[in-house]
């Protein structure tokens, strides 16, 4: 029973990791890309966070 703790820490583990070097990424093009979007700093993280993030966010993509 131990091991599907060790297993969901695990996944817990790599989604937060990815989520942070996501979230990097996405601060980082926001600042490069700043003067030419013309948009709000969130506004452009979030264009950038969905630009940057490779898990899946629907069942369609994971066939694409």
């Amino acid at each position: 029973m131990l091991y599907l703790l060790y297993i969901l820490i695990g996944i817990i583990i790599v989604l937060g990791v990815n989520c942070l070097i996501t979230a990097y990424w996405a601060v980082m093009d926001t600042l490069k890309y700043h003067d030419r979007d013309h948009l709000t700093f969130i506004q452009a993280f979030k264009k950038y966070f969905a630009k940057n993030n490779n898990i899946p966010t629907s069942m369609s993509d994971l066939f694409n």
